[in-house]
Order: structure tokens, then C-alpha cells, then sequence
């Protein structure tokens, strides 16, 4: 890869791999522990995601278990969970919380699936502001003679093709979750 892509290839694959990361959080039907592993729980005198106070498990395909460490913050762990609004009703016992997994209703798929295209025009928006934040800076660069027009135009080809091989992966993880979301 070209040096100058260095700080912009950062920059994008932090921006996938937050989308990465919410689209995970948008409930399948499934157990999947990704679902509820950035919750932020009141622990310890500040807030802590769910994963670093419990094990957190899928031992059944429609069940999700938190197996918590330090039973004192278990009634925080419970709330923090009804408090992220998943639509999941948590169990608590002793120190393991067990949380089943309702089957989606073609309701609420529809609501995941508009959420989910919310959160991939989010990714698009993104990587398009990094683009434009580095062709304006190199666009700069050029005016005052630091690059010449044909680095800037090399530069700006070589951007677009990240941009557009980005774009491509956010279209099929987002076309990934679309197909997990319309399977029943």
C-alpha cells in the first residue's frame, strides 16, 4: 500500500470496525453474545461494558447467559440490561443471569432492518468524511506548492479506490445482516 494511504486506511477501518461493532448489536433471532457485550454497566464507581464484569455465553441457540464475577453488582448487571432496551427480560440466578431470546416478530425484523440501513448510510457518510477530509488537506498541499496537480490527482485516484473497496464491504456486511434478519 502507498505511504500516503497510511492515515486514511487507519482511519477508514476504525470507521468499519465501528460499524462493525453496531451492526452486531442489532438482534438476529439468534444468541449472540455481541448483542449485549458493549452494554455500560454502573460498576466500580464508573461505567464498565458488560464483557469485562462477566463471562457472557450462548449455550442454546435462543438463550444467552451472563455468568457475573463479583455477585454485588449482579442487580446492576440486570438493570443495565432492561435499561438498553433490547427487548430482552433478564433472570436472575444467583450469579448467573439467563436471558432467552424471543423470536423475532416480522415487526420488529422490519424495524431492525430499517435501523440496520440507517447504520450503513452512517458507515457510508463516514468513510466519504474521511475522503474529503484528506482530499481537502492534499488539495491545500497542492495550492501551495508542496505537491504537484499530477500527485494530487495520483493521490486522489489511489483514496478513491479504498473509498470504493470500503464502501463495497460495508454494502455486503450490511447485505450479510439483512440475510440474518429475514431468516426465521
Amino acid at each position: 500500500m502507498d505511504p500516503i494511504l497510511t492515515e486514511p486506511s487507519q482511519r477508514i477501518e476504525d470507521s468499519l470496525h465501528h460499524f462493525k461493532m453496531e451492526i452486531a448489536g442489532i438482534r438476529a433471532g439468534r444468541a449472540n453474545p455481541a448483542l449485549i457485550e458493549n452494554i455500560p454497566v454502573d460498576a466500580y464507581g464508573g461505567k464498565m461494558k458488560l464483557i469485562e464484569v462477566g463471562n457472557i455465553s450462548a449455550p442454546q441457540p435462543t438463550l444467552l447467559t451472563v455468568q457475573v464475577w463479583d455477585a454485588s453488582i449482579l442487580d446492576k448487571v440486570i438493570k443495565s440490561i432492561q435499561e438498553a432496551n433490547i427487548g430482552l427480560n433478564p433472570s436472575n440466578e444467583g450469579t448467573l443471569i439467563r436471558l432467552p431470546i424471543p423470536p423475532l416478530t416480522e415487526e420488529r425484523r422490519v424495524e431492525f432492518i430499517k435501523l440496520l440501513h440507517q447504520k450503513m448510510e452512517e458507515g457510508r457518510v463516514s468513510i466519504r468524511g474521511i475522503r474529503q477530509e484528506f482530499r481537502n488537506l492534499w488539495k491545500q498541499s497542492q495550492e501551495s506548492g508542496e505537491i504537484g496537480e499530477d500527485e494530487f490527482f495520483r493521490r486522489e485516484k489511489l483514496l478513491q479506490e479504498l473509498v470504493d473497496k470500503k464502501m463495497a464491504e460495508v454494502e455486503n456486511l450490511g447485505k450479510a445482516k439483512e440475510d440474518e434478519l429475514t431468516q426465521i
